[in-house]
């Protein structure tokens, strides 16, 4: 069999073609010495055959026009700039990351594959507000027709503990985004994931503490009361308790105010102090009394951490309630059977023991013509002195018998410089606002009467 020949011109080309491509490949080497490897990117950006400064401008003019991607779903639904998002890089330790990891004796490999090189730490400058901003915004436009997350919940509802199961929303959270936004940036990444960022409930029926809530409200549901108030007892119910307690997220308090409030309604309907009450007197039968400092209300300060501790405790009470003031009588009396009256209009006083009229006086009261009337009002003697100096803006009068009544210095006293009592002579020689009594007479009242004696005077 005879062999093939090559020609001349064919044996040229088979050594030809061998030094051709081995100077192409120093050729390659050489011009990718100082330059970035074919098929070079950074952040999507291509940067192959530039060197290092060419890079860097070429880096410097797109990044900020590099997209961020936010998908949901599979799906992107929005992009934005690095501009946008206030994002810059420092491509100077990029660059020389990126070109340490290259060798230009490799430079015909990537002109199929992508040279790759690992980026330890992130080389973000982000700007905090631009990206509060972005997200804010953002947040505002995707969420308008997206549902709100909500927690789960325990109420009181028609004397029943409501259980009601958290929702989970897909709004998105402007923290959140702004965090995962962050996060993408800081790791390189360009794609954000949505859903990552809904605003999750923060309260749900199967976390522990929910499930203690639960137990313990179950506990507190069925608690009521007694408080006996004078002759009364007050029933609180179950859902007048219900009402004091609120309840936050996976906590529960027993509200001060709102017992103070259902207190309030109860002073309305049985205290006596600041109100005006129908007294039968003695010349003139029933008159309406204004409101003295005489007077008993319930001592919210003292009843209140009572309840609040029973009710915390799971704990039903009954009780007498707490009062502060004058005048609270088991038997539902308030002034009682035994005071002193002070007639105005007939000038005259009346002291009453156990319900009889031990003596009596006509008096002299202080001078309305001279703005210096008597006040009306249930009163009682808070003190008893001997031998007091009386004193005014004009005045200081010694007095044998003093027994103030009310808080702005009116008292029964007596006034041996008075010429006559009764009648109308107050009108004319009435007192600075003092009920004057005849010495002998208050001398015997004086002795009669003890501290905390109510006075009624109209």
């Amino acid at each position: 069999m005879r062999t093939k020949q090559l020609n001349r011109s064919e044996k040229i080309w088979l050594w030809l073609i061998p030094i051709l491509l081995v100077i192409v490949y120093f050729g390659g080497v050489i011009h990718y010495q100082h330059r970035f490897l074919p098929k070079s990117e950074v952040f999507g950006i291509k940067i192959a055959g530039k060197t290092s400064s060419q890079a860097s401008t070429i880096l410097s003019k797109n990044i900020k026009t590099t997209k961020y991607s936010f998908s949901e779903n599979n799906k992107t639904i929005l992009t934005a700039t690095g501009a946008q998002l206030g994002i810059n890089r420092n491509f100077g330790s990029i660059l020389t990351h990126l070109q340490n990891g290259q060798s230009a004796w490799s430079w015909p490999i990537h002109l199929f594959t992508k040279p790759t090189a690992s980026l330890n730490k992130s080389t973000a400058i982000i700007n905090t507000t631009t990206l509060k901003q972005f997200s804010i915004s953002t947040a505002a436009k995707l969420n308008q027709n997206r549902h709100a997350s909500h927690d789960a919940t325990l109420a009181f509802k028609n004397g029943k503990l409501v259980t009601t199961k958290e929702v989970n929303g897909n709004q998105i959270s402007a923290t959140k985004l702004a965090s995962a936004i962050n996060h993408s940036v800081l790791n390189n990444q360009n794609t954000v994931s949505v859903k990552k960022t809904y605003d999750t409930p923060q309260v749900t029926t199967s976390m522990k503490e929910f499930k203690q809530l639960k137990n313990k409200l179950t506990k507190l549901s069925n608690v009521s009361g007694t408080l006996k108030i004078q002759q009364h007892n007050v029933k609180i119910s179950k859902s007048e308790v219900q009402s004091w307690i609120e309840i936050k997220d996976t906590s529960m308090s027993v509200s001060a105010a709102k017992v103070g409030k259902t207190l309030d309604k109860l002073d309305d309907k049985y205290a006596t102090y600041k109100k005006t009450r129908q007294f039968k007197s003695t010349a003139r039968g029933t008159v309406s009394v204004p409101a003295g400092i005489y007077g008993w209300s319930i001592n919210q300060t003292k009843e209140i951490p009572v309840l609040v501790k029973a009710v915390k405790e799971g704990n039903n009470f009954n009780k007498t309630v707490i009062t502060k003031g004058t005048g609270y009588h088991e038997d539902g009396t308030d002034i009682g059977k035994t005071y002193v009256e002070v007639d105005k209009q007939n000038q005259m006083e009346y002291y009453y023991k156990d319900g009889k009229l031990v003596m009596s006086s006509a008096v002299v009261t202080g001078n309305p013509n001279k703005g210096h009337e008597t006040p009306s009002g249930v009163f009682d003697i808070w003190s008893k002195q001997r031998n007091a100096t009386l004193r005014g803006e004009n005045y200081a009068t010694k007095v044998s018998y003093w027994m103030p009544v009310d808080d702005t210095g009116v008292g029964l006293h007596d006034s041996p410089w008075q010429p006559q009592y009764g009648g109308d002579w107050y009108l004319s020689h009435g007192s600075h606002g003092c009920v004057n009594n005849p010495p002998a007479f208050v001398a015997k009242l004086y002795a009669a009467v003890s501290v905390g004696t109510p006075v009624i005077i109209f």
